[in-house]
């Protein structure tokens, strides 16, 4: 990466402004963090997950280990997917940045809280109604179902519609948000960071941030450096389109199996690897995921089974995939009842889809049209005042 203005790559033609193959990688890495959740009901990866430096689950005959423990992790790796959707942020709430002649930072905000809050409040709504209407924590058969079992406070519900926590049991998966509010206000910060750095010392200096980050547990360094990756990633999106795109498939071949390999090494290193050893290697996960995005973003034709209608569809719907899942995968547990795990997963991941898709549609896209009109009403009535 290089340090050549926004302004004169832009003139440079050919070059695509729009990458329908991160859609179809947002829609996927939903779905693995739907996967994730799922098995988590089921007590072998369960056990496997919250205690993954306990010998019992490296012994051979343990069919854990090869879940947990080799690469096969990745299918069910919530986390990596959720680095994945921080640089994804990064870049593309970027790109309209760099493209505008005069970005409207006015309007941007309250239009980009719309577009998190009104479906996360949707979701809380959602996620309450089933909990109060429905037998909750009848199936407590793993830790991360009786979690979910605990009952529903009035600070939690507080903290979680204003997401100024890190998340609570309510409906986990919105720690998440927390993260992509702040880094929206920081947005104008990150932009002018990207624009006056290195691009490689500056993903180098954010993977040190986040080994240490991860290490000693300061949460805003181990997330907020994701986002700037991907804000680095959108700066010098030409010069990677130019020197990336025409890369021979087995080199991008190559450079996925080593991010499938950079994406399960915490889970691959042994029980005798010193914690904060562990808990840095976080680090290498996110290069895994920047090489992910790498190769959706620049390595053309090579992703096209994620520009496929399912993928497309995956990615129109992820949003509320994500947020809505967790709901639906508690409940089904419960209907089941301890003993019937394996069935959770199938049935869990046909009725989250379908409830994706009727999230997406009565709340999600609404807010999001919203959203746009909050923008447009605020750029008119500054542009009005201006004007006088």
């Amino acid at each position: 990466m290089t340090s050549i203005s926004p302004s004169a790559e832009g003139a440079r033609p050919g070059i695509p402004t729009r990458l329908p193959a991160l859609d179809g990688l947002r829609g996927i890495a939903a779905l693995v963090v739907m996967i994730h959740h799922s098995l988590l009901t089921v007590p072998m990866f369960a056990a496997a997950y919250y205690d993954s430096t306990s010998e019992d689950t490296w012994r051979i005959d343990n069919p854990a280990l090869w879940f947990a423990h080799t690469p096969l992790h990745v299918l069910w790796d919530g986390k990596f997917a959720v680095m994945i959707f921080f640089i994804l942020s990064g870049f593309v709430l970027t790109l309209p940045v760099l493209r505008a002649t005069s970005f409207r930072w006015d309007a941007y905000l309250p239009q980009r809280l719309a577009r998190l809050y009104l479906p996360v409040w949707g979701a809380l709504l959602f996620a309450l109604a089933v909990i109060f209407l429905t037998p909750r924590g009848r199936n407590q058969q793993t830790e991360w179902l009786v979690r979910r079992a605990d009952p529903v406070s009035f600070q939690d519900l507080l903290q979680s519609l204003a997401q100024i926590s890190g998340g609570n049991e309510i409906l986990s998966p919105l720690w998440t948000i927390r993260w992509e509010i702040l880094f929206s206000l920081l947005l104008g910060a990150f932009v002018w960071i990207g624009l006056r750095t290195n691009g490689n010392a500056t993903v180098i200096a954010c993977l040190v941030l986040i080994a240490a980050g991860s290490a000693w547990q300061a949460e805003a360094l181990m997330y907020l450096p994701m986002f700037l990756i991907g804000v680095v990633l959108a700066v010098h999106r030409e010069t990677l389109h130019l020197r990336l795109g025409p890369l021979r498939g087995w080199l991008w071949g190559l450079g996925l199996a080593a991010a499938v390999l950079l994406a399960s090494a915490p889970w691959m290193m042994p029980p005798s690897v010193p914690e904060r050893v562990h808990d840095g290697a976080l680090a290498l996960q996110v290069a895994g995921a920047l090489i992910v995005v790498a190769f959706c973003a620049f390595g053309r034709p090579r992703a096209r089974l994620l520009c496929s209608r399912p993928a497309q569809w995956l990615g129109t719907i992820s949003f509320s995939l994500y947020l809505v899942h967790e709901t639906v995968v508690v409940l089904t547990a419960d209907l089941f009842g301890p003993g019937e795990s394996a069935l959770v997963l199938p049935v869990a991941a046909v009725a989250s889809l379908g409830a994706a898709q009727l999230f997406f549609v009565g709340v999600e896209r609404p807010s999001h049209l919203l959203s746009r009109r909050v923008f447009a009403s605020i750029a008119d009535e500054r542009d009005q005042q201006s004007s006088r």
